[in-house]
């Protein structure tokens, strides 16, 4: 691709990239319960209705996995398309291999090392990987076996299972024992009491799933981008050492002939 087109792509992908990262910000912060799910079962006893309260099936709309899989793949073009202009521009300039953690991830110029660093300080970045969305420490998760999920990074916490109960409430006579029950005066008013009893109404089942990631997964990603941006502060450095090449532009020339013109013996 001539550079002519490279740098009409990488104008685009930098819209597209600006654009993408205002929108993952948007749904990390205000959708977070695309990431979650809930199922609720109820079996009612013979004479009871379902129960409303234990009537539910959301599903989890889509995972942090799948979204950040998408960021990646949009982003690496965004990327790639970034850095070859830099490499084209420095074409011929110095370079230094860039490792992180033992991973070496190539040979690049300092005008690479610059935009690379351009976008690992940019702050849009910094607060969509900052509200990656991460699920409750309070309960234990676990691989989902539902296989409404199959494929896909979905988790679940324990199944919760139960009874729902009722009062039921019946007025009975107290027997009177000065009272002889074949004989019953007619104007004799029995005492009564309320008996109590509880009684089952159904058995439900509650069980929450997510899509979301957990805390140490946010944070280590966060350790990751700062390592990346120490080591590629650390290989400027190294190159702001090499000693300094001399341009080959002439140029007293060129200041005096953009401010006087072409000079004339």
């Amino acid at each position: 691709m001539k550079i002519n087109s490279k740098l009409a792509a990488r104008d685009h992908s930098i819209a597209q990239q600006k654009a993408m990262v205002e929108d993952y910000n948007q749904f990390f912060s205000k959708k977070q319960g695309s990431f979650k799910g809930i199922k609720k079962t109820f079996v009612p006893k013979d004479g009871f209705l379902p129960d409303p309260n234990y009537q539910a099936d959301v599903k989890v709309v889509t995972t942090v996995g799948e979204k950040m899989s998408w960021f990646n793949k949009q982003t690496s073009l965004y990327l790639k398309n970034l850095l070859d202009v830099e490499a084209t521009n420095s074409n011929g300039a110095q370079t230094i291999e860039l490792v992180v953690d033992g991973v070496s991830f190539g040979h690049l110029t300092a005008n690479e090392l610059m935009r690379l660093k351009g976008v690992l300080v940019d702050k849009n970045l910094d607060k969509m990987y900052n509200n990656i969305p991460v699920r409750e420490d309070n309960k234990i998760w676990t691989p989902t076996t539902d296989g409404e999920y199959e494929g896909r990074e979905v988790y679940e916490d324990t199944m919760i299972s139960g009874q729902t109960r009722t009062t039921e409430k019946e007025e009975v006579i107290l027997k009177d024992p000065n009272v002889d029950p074949q004989h019953i005066p007619s104007n004799y008013r029995a005492q009564t009491t309320v008996k109590t009893k509880m009684v089952v109404t159904g058995d439900y089942t509650v069980q929450n799933f997510t899509g979301e990631w957990t805390h140490q997964k946010r944070a280590e990603l966060l350790r990751r981008k700062s390592a990346i941006l120490e080591a590629v502060n650390l290989a400027l450095t190294e190159l702001n050492g090499i000693e300094a090449s001399q341009t080959n532009l002439d140029v007293d020339l060129f200041l005096d002939y953009l401010t006087y013109g072409k000079k004339t013996k």
